[in-house]
């Protein structure tokens, strides 16, 4: 069936199938349903009409490429391969997707919302709150200024759990790599751990 859908050629029998699945969606969990496309242009399309609709804070997360090889269209190609994007741009209330694995409960496609952006050094202390200013919870006579910059931000995101359980994790970055037997790095891309919402199949 996606091997149709790929190619824009859905059988009758395959149509049948997908609409035989059509159900009210029930998100009680505060979360919508996964879109599955079969182009990551398509893809790119839907995150950045849902992200439009969100007017709260910003960051984008540019990754960092690396490895040993040279020419810039056979590196783009390999790197295009990777799931994690060149520029990720998040908000708070958007809806995200792990594409790798952190732990036994929080796995490639657990779906979560990001609920604040903030320095990993501060996460879980007195002063982890949204602009890292340390005002959160705290009278003016206890506000401290950090030292902080907002490129150390990372996103904070609550995530639906087995069991109707919520768990909030910290994101930080992870490395896709294409690595040869010797241990040389042909290519890499550092970036945060998720894609924002949309599902694209691998070709």
């Amino acid at each position: 069936m996606l091997n149709e859908m790929r190619f824009g050629r859905l059988s009758q029998e395959s149509i049948a199938r997908f609409k035989s699945l059509s159900r009210p969606i029930n998100d009680s969990d505060g979360l919508g349903a996964t879109e599955l496309f079969p182009r990551r242009d398509d893809v790119e399309r839907s995150n950045n009409g849902r992200m439009s609709h969100l007017q709260t804070e910003q960051k984008d997360f540019v990754a960092s490429d690396g490895g040993t090889i040279a020419d810039p269209g056979q590196r783009e190609k390999m790197l295009a391969n990777f799931m994690a994007p060149k520029k990720l741009v998040l908000r708070v209330g958007a809806q995200v997707m792990l594409i790798k694995n952190m732990d036994e409960m929080l796995v490639n496609g657990s779906m979560g919302k990001i609920l604040r952006f903030v320095d990993p050094a501060l996460y879980g202390t007195d002063y982890d709150d949204v602009d890292g200013s340390g005002n959160a919870g705290k009278p003016k006579s206890e506000r401290k200024k950090t030292a902080t910059t907002k490129d150390m931000f990372m996103p904070v995101v609550e995530f639906s759990v087995p069991n109707r359980g919520r768990r909030e994790a910290l994101i930080m970055t992870e490395t896709w790599k294409v690595e040869l037997p010797s241990g040389e790095v042909q290519v890499s891309r550092t970036q945060v751990w998720y894609l924002f919402f949309g599902l694209c199949p691998r070709t």
